[in-house]
């Protein structure tokens, strides 16, 4: 069977959110592909060089026009391209219109649904409600990442729950893991300038992820000495995120390190007292997970996927649009005794464990056969 991949989402540099899940997915779909079936990557632009090399199971085909590709160029190759593609799985909102091919998608979340133009650009918010209901529609089968990004599709678009399957996303093993040696915990604290103790965030810079309020919260604490790692590229209308800070008098204390690549990650997520997420809407949320196995707590919001993610195994910021209960998680994680912290971070390690790529990638490969 040739299937074949949208690979666009995946094949960019600096990847957060649906870039991160499409890569990923990517790499452990070429990796556990079974014999005699093949995988055509279709995208715009020449793959990157961390992308999975061609094999006799892995073919790239770069072509087209980079305006409107999918309606265009990858319509065009499924009609007259040959090999044929059998099947078509796209990790993004936008599948081909009219198409010969049956297709698939895979959905992070519908958050530009509920959010409108307050947290999103028009142009973006104009997009994604133009396509997402059509991509929905015509898909033969749905992804997504959360049991809650499930009900939100069949809440907002009316889609049968039976044409939606939960495939949950997962972090690098071989990366996000405790051991993370002192020098290499000393270098990234040189490398950002973060000296004495902290609480990270991490995650693209957007409204939707309640940083303003995180920054207003961590003002309020007693802890003056503490201070508060804001780690991300920013997103869109990241403007009053970065000046909230300097408002309330505590430039100093809050760092803002811009985007940092992946190898940074661990170190900084070890170095830190714990990780905060206070994120109004969440399709999965992929740091949380990351930071567990790392083995730091996180404080996360108790709405959207977050409880279904987190579980038993963290701290719940109760409701994450009061500035006083984001604070008083905080305040409930740095008081933390040494031996409730160890139960915290071993109860996270062990949450981490449910998501595995090879296995959502396995999934996704039979469901694809199936189709």
């Amino acid at each position: 069977m040739n299937i074949g991949f949208d690979i666009n989402e995946a094949n960019i540099p600096q990847r957060v959110g649906v870039n991160q899940v499409a890569y990923n997915i990517f790499v452990a779909m070429v990796k556990n592909l079974p014999e005699g079936d093949k995988l055509i990557a279709l995208g715009k632009e020449r793959p990157l060089p961390d992308m999975p090399p061609a094999s006799e199971k892995l073919t790239y085909e770069i072509f087209g026009s980079k305006k409107a590709w999918v309606l265009t160029s990858l319509t065009k190759r499924l009609w007259l391209g040959r090999p044929k593609v059998d099947v078509l799985f796209s990790p993004s909102h936008y599948a081909p219109i009219f198409s010969p091919v049956k297709s698939a998608i895979y959905l992070m979340d519908l958050s530009f649904e509920r959010f409108g133009t307050e947290y999103f650009t028009s142009y973006d918010i104009n997009q994604l409600k133009k396509w997402t209901p059509i991509s929905v529609k015509k898909a033969k089968k749905i992804f997504t990442i959360s049991d809650f990004s499930k009900s939100e599709i069949v809440k907002l678009y009316g889609t049968s729950p039976e044409k939606i399957e939960v495939v949950y996303p997962a972090y690098d093993k071989e990366v996000f893991h405790g051991k993370v040696p002192k020098t290499q915990q000393a270098a990234v604290r040189k490398k950002y300038e973060i000296n004495g103790s902290f609480l990270l965030y991490w995650g693209t810079l957007q409204p939707r992820k309640n940083i303003s309020k995180l920054i207003e919260a961590f003002s309020k604490l007693k802890e003056t000495r503490l201070k508060l790692v804001i780690v991300g590229k920013k997103g869109w209308l990241y403007d009053q995120i970065l000046d909230q800070a300097q408002k309330l008098g505590i430039a100093n204390r809050v760092i803002f390190t811009g985007f940092a690549p992946t190898e940074d990650l661990p170190a900084l997520i070890k170095a830190s007292r714990a990780f905060v997420l206070p994120s109004l809407y969440e399709g999965f949320g992929i740091p949380v997970v990351e930071a567990q196995a790392v083995g730091t707590p996180v404080v996360v919001s108790a709405v959207s996927s977050l409880p279904e993610v987190t579980g038993e195994s963290g701290i719940f910021i109760d409701d994450p649009h009061s500035v006083e209960s984001i604070k008083l998680a905080m305040e409930k994680v740095l008081s933390l005794s040494a031996s409730a912290r160890s139960r915290i971070i071993k109860l996270g390690k062990d949450n981490a464990k449910r998501f595995d790529w090879d296995t959502s990638a396995q999934r996704i490969i039979s469901m694809l056969k199936n189709i």
